[in-house]
């Protein structure tokens, strides 16, 4: 090919393009927390794993059936073994330490972030909050 693209292009096109939006967005709304978890009892890595890919779920699909739209969803477990859990609004990726299957502890440190288009800051706040505390019920 002899011929240049730019060739095609007007001459004087020397404007920066200039973004313009007709309709008012809002920032999206940020759900982060660490916390520290102390069990009753030692709880195996098998059930923290269920419990947390249970709460991505319930926020991926919450936010879904309302027509919000997932900027990430991210769980790091932090303790003798770690675990990492993040989903964009559809599956969920699982990744971790390679003694992660064999452990169980009665002490972790859980650090989440849920970021979403669409809601307000404090409405994310409780569904997470809420939801959360119900999956982590569940370990005990």
């Amino acid at each position: 090919m002899s011929e240049h693209w730019h060739e095609h292009l007007p001459e004087h096109s020397h404007q920066q393009p200039s973004l313009e939006c007709s309709t008012k967005h809002s920032d999206p709304a940020i759900f982060s927390e660490t916390h520290d978890l102390a069990f009753m009892e030692k709880v195996t890595s098998d059930k923290i794993l269920q419990a947390l890919t249970l709460w991505v779920g319930e926020i991926r699909d919450w936010t879904n059936d309302n027509a919000y739209l997932v900027g990430h969803i991210k769980v790091f477990v932090e303790g003798q073994e770690n675990l990492w859990l993040s989903s964009t609004g559809r599956s969920i990726n699982i990744k971790h330490s390679q003694g992660w299957s064999e452990w169980s502890i009665d002490r972790v440190t859980l650090c989440v972030t849920a970021i979403v288009f669409g809601m307000s800051k404090k409405t994310l706040g409780e569904v997470a909050q809420e939801s959360l505390q119900a999956c982590l019920n569940g370990i005990n």
